[in-house]
């Protein structure tokens, strides 16, 4: 589910269709970036929003009884705990889901914002800027749509 097309995101950058490939992938990223400063996934519209939110709802008692199977077994402390770890990753992507919004100007800007920032700092090593951080404009986009843990 791409919420900003290559096209636009190919403008924003001022880049060739011959980039499109490494563009692609870092507008993947930049998403993904986005998604996890907000806690939630990112869709193109609502009906895509409220089909995901079931699929997801659904599994949730599912992962609930797989939970407490695994804690209930008899099996080695090394491997409950990587089945466990497992399941709790899953119940973060489920919960991420359920939470999902219906994107809007705001986040798509903020997804180009990143993008940028990757874009333009592609090499391993930058001299003189911090990219550790989302850029700032992007987070001030997406600070409002973020889920806070308490």
């Amino acid at each position: 589910m791409y919420i900003v097309s290559i096209e636009t995101a190919l403008h924003h950058l001022r880049a060739d269709a011959d980039d499109s490939v490494d563009v692609q992938h870092k507008l993947d990223a930049a998403q993904e970036i986005a998604e996890q400063f907000m806690g939630r996934r990112i869709y193109a519209n609502f009906p895509e929003l409220l089909v995901a939110i079931n699929v997801a709802a659904d599994s949730m008692p599912v992962l609930m009884a797989e939970k407490e199977s695994v804690k209930n077994s008899n099996i080695d402390a090394y491997i409950k705990a990587a089945k466990l770890e497992r399941i709790d990753s899953q119940w973060y992507e489920t919960l991420m889901v359920t939470r999902g919004i219906a994107t809007n100007k705001a986040i798509e800007i903020a997804i180009l914002l990143i993008l940028g920032t990757l874009y333009e700092h592609r090499e391993d090593v930058v001299v003189g800027a911090s990219v550790a951080q989302l850029p700032q404009a992007a987070e001030h986009r997406l600070q409002p749509y973020r889920i806070m843990g308490v």
